[in-house]
């Protein structure tokens, strides 16, 4: 079952949205599986992209997606001549990541593309737009707040979450909360890039400019984080080119109007065999 979403935004000046929910059922297959956060290693993958400003388009996707295949091992994993590989330099990265967001909006099941339509789009849309110029060779997806700490501490990942009124100013030590009294101001997408396990939170990277939190970055609380998955948030866990694509997991999760389609297709199958075996030998 594929279930979607728009998420209706707010606007605020300087501060634009634009993550929708889509959630496909398929998507269980495949898993990152979940290690016990007390076991998990603090980490800060290294981003060799500047923090990127998406100005008044809804493009967060793309703009996370393209800070994501350029951090850590997801951008040493692309040939250096790839034509869509993150350049470094900040009004090239910009372009291809409204290519990225443009191609997810082509993609995703929410009506509208842009341009000229600035619809938005989600983390299922920019993942398959990412595969589709050479930039990773597929993706999974963390199921859970563990599940997304487990990938984190191994790459960067992008996360689709509700973005609260009071995230729209981080404090001093940049962390933002769900303070009491805030409410949905609309759907963004994120690069996570870091880990810290002492003082659990997660680091991550905005596409708002330096100006926005501690210079373009701001945290969360593993407790927010959890909410916020917990509230139609998802993790996109980005497969690099040197790794092979991900394949299926047998998984007794399997929704069963999927088992029931596969049973139907495997019937129809055999009635054709058999009519065709039939009609062959005049019976």
């Amino acid at each position: 079952m594929i279930r979607t979403r728009r998420i209706p935004e707010r606007p605020v000046p300087g501060r634009p949205l634009g993550r929708h929910v889509r959630h496909d059922d398929r998507s269980r297959r495949y898993p990152v599986h979940a290690a016990d956060p007390a076991t998990l290693t603090s980490v800060r993958h290294e981003r060799y992209v500047p923090v990127l400003q998406q100005a008044d388009l809804g493009a967060c996707t793309g703009f996370a997606a393209e800070g994501c295949v350029g951090t850590g091992a997801l951008l040493l994993a692309i040939p250096a001549g790839a034509p869509a590989r993150p350049t470094g330099v900040a009004s090239t990265d910009e372009d291809q990541a409204r290519a990225l967001y443009s191609a997810a909006t082509r993609l995703d099941e929410f009506d509208g593309e842009w341009p000229p339509t600035d619809t938005g789009s989600s983390g299922l849309g920019v993942a398959k737009a990412c595969k589709r110029a050479g930039l990773i060779s597929g993706y999974r997806h963390a199921f859970g707040l563990n599940a997304a700490l487990t990938a984190l501490a191994e790459q960067p990942v992008i996360a689709g979450i509700n973005w609260y009124s009071s995230f729209d100013e981080p404090a001093a030590d940049g962390l933002i909360r769900i303070e009491r009294g805030a409410t949905v101001r609309g759907g963004h997408e994120i690069c996570l890039d870091e880990l810290d396990v002492p003082n659990k939170l997660v680091g991550f990277t905005n596409s708002w400019g330096e100006s926005w939190g501690k210079d373009g970055r701001a945290y969360l609380s593993w407790d927010d984080l959890g909410r916020l998955l917990d509230e139609d948030g998802d993790v996109t866990v980005f497969v690099p080119l040197t790794e092979p694509a991900p394949t299926p997991e047998p998984d007794s999760d399997v929704p069963v109007d999927d088992c029931v389609g596969e049973l139907l297709a495997l019937l129809k199958q055999f009635l054709e065999g058999a009519l065709g075996w039939l009609n062959r030998h005049g019976r």
